[in-house]
């Protein structure tokens, strides 16, 4: 499977190179009024696979969009492009742009990559631990306007969404960045990795904040470990709860019967719907 998918991948997109940032391929991507474009950042000296899908009307209308930044875009995209379209079908959300990030399906660092990027303790010589600091300022500083200098995008609404160790990422953003997104998607964090180090932040958060404005959705699935995500979730959201910020909208959601690689899809669409609702 894996070499007939780098075989597609090799025919479909080309990578010539840029001086600075971005590493442009103009092939169309077959889904979705979507393309893909590789960015360099120059903050994290790496490579990302940026998968990008338009509205169906982009091309006749002269709108601007809101923007939805998935995390783990490799597996995410085409995901969530679908749920999207078929959300905005029945008017549970506006029209958006999709961004993804990713690393390229198939590299064999994707793994380490996505490691070094979600967590934010520095460990002294790891190299896959701890640039969560570098990512965010990625996110920030480079693929911000580089997305919105390129499309028609509303820079005042971003939504994140993120899924497991992302998850733990778009938590560790909402505690220390929270202004970066107006909307946070975060199903099934992860947050005992990183030794639990998000519990420290979050109490750091709560010092220095007097209010956090966004719209948050936190989901996790009943049959999910009780030591490494469904306790940690509910002692999280407790400590929200308890804080109880003017500015901050929060949902939960347990998906009864839900296990850990089941609840993505079911995390996304009612993610969408609550961020976007009144």
């Amino acid at each position: 499977m894996n070499k007939i998918l780098l075989v597609l991948v090799a025919i479909f997109f080309s990578f010539p190179s840029f001086a600075q940032q971005v590493i442009e391929s103009d092939q169309q991507l077959n889904l979705y009024n979507s393309q893909l474009k590789v960015v360099h950042s120059n903050i994290v000296n790496d490579d990302y696979y940026i998968y990008i899908s338009l509205p169906d009307d982009y091309g006749s209308s002269s709108k601007s969009y809101p923007v939805l930044y998935l995390l783990d875009g490799d597996m995410s995209f085409g995901m969530a492009t679908s749920i999207a379209r078929y959300l905005q079908f029945s008017d549970n959300i506006p029209e958006l742009i999709v961004v993804g990030i990713g690393y390229g399906a198939l590299k064999s660092s994707n793994g380490n990559a996505r490691r070094r990027d979600f967590t934010f303790s520095e460990v002294p010589n790891r190299s896959d631990f701890g640039g969560a600091t570098k990512f965010i300022t990625f996110i920030r500083d480079e693929l911000f306007p580089f997305i919105d200098s390129t499309f028609r995008t509303d820079p005042g609404d971003r939504t994140i969404n993120s899924y497991s160790l992302g998850g733990l990422l778009a938590s560790y953003i909402l505690f220390t960045e929270p202004e970066l997104f107006n909307r946070y998607i975060i199903g099934s964090p992860h947050l005992t990795s990183d030794n639990s180090k998000i519990f420290d932040v979050q109490e750091n958060a709560f010092n220095t904040f007097t209010d956090i404005t966004a719209k948050v959705f936190i989901s996790v699935g009943s049959e999910e470990s009780d030591d490494e995500y469904f306790n940690p979730i509910d002692q999280l959201v407790s400590e929200i709860n308890n804080k109880a910020y003017p500015g901050l909208q929060m949902e939960t959601k347990v998906f009864d019967g839900g296990t850990h690689l089941l609840c993505p899809p079911e995390a996304l669409s009612y993610g969408l719907i609550s961020v976007f609702g009144e």
